[in-house]
């Protein structure tokens, strides 16, 4: 029981890396033609959907049977970020860039804070301290979950429908990602900074 304890989080977290790449192959196979099948671009929405609450599981299993360990907290946000900025580049490249929403640029926004706060994370990680995910990186993780299928269904299904409430909740999402995301970098890099300053301090000592 104990052994299932330890594997189960890390088994689930890549389970979700081979959800993301199902979900790409399922997204690529979209055309947004006119007359085509949305069911597709539904499967694409329910298995994103069910990669980002299995992020949510993974975490909390490991919290709460006390197993979190260093290979789970680097595998996990790696596996986050190979879904979500997989899911925005699908959207800004055709057939889906002219109804997302999302602009080329958000997304290399995106990507810089990711690849920011992963460098510092694995210095961190490193000097051999912790450096799991805040409040503020699961609050953007949230955000982005959520308006990566909102911006596709945005694009594939809801604007054959001309909803423009819709729309309009698909581009307030696109920018509070944007937002989030830039904002979400600094408590990150204000914890590695002080989580720094301590090693250093200590090892003065």
């Amino acid at each position: 029981m104990n052994g299932l304890r330890r594997s189960l989080p890390n088994g689930i977290t890549l389970g979700r890396l081979l959800l993301s790449v199902v979900f790409f192959v399922v997204i690529a196979s979209v055309q947004c033609s006119p007359g085509e099948d949305p069911a597709r671009a539904w499967l694409a929405v329910w298995i994103f959907v069910v990669a980002a609450v299995s992020d949510v599981l993974d975490g909390y299993l490991a919290r709460r049977w006390n197993t979190v360990s260093p290979f789970g907290r680097v595998l996990d946000p790696v596996v986050d970020k190979v879904l979500v900025i997989g899911g925005l580049v699908f959207l800004v490249a055709p057939p889906f860039s002219s109804g997302s929403g999302v602009a080329p640029w958000m997304v290399v926004v995106v990507i810089a804070r990711e690849v920011l706060v992963t460098s510092v994370r694995a210095l961190v990680e490193s000097s051999g301290t912790p450096f799991g995910a805040d409040w503020a990186g699961k609050l953007k993780m949230l955000v982005q979950c959520v308006t990566v299928p909102v911006c596709f269904g945005n694009a594939a299904i809801e604007s054959r429908r001309l909803s423009p409430d819709f729309n309009v909740f698909a581009e307030v999402m696109v920018w509070m990602m944007v937002a989030v995301t830039v904002l979400s970098g600094v408590p990150a890099v204000l914890r590695a900074a002080a989580a720094m300053r301590t090693k250093r301090h200590v090892g003065t000592q």
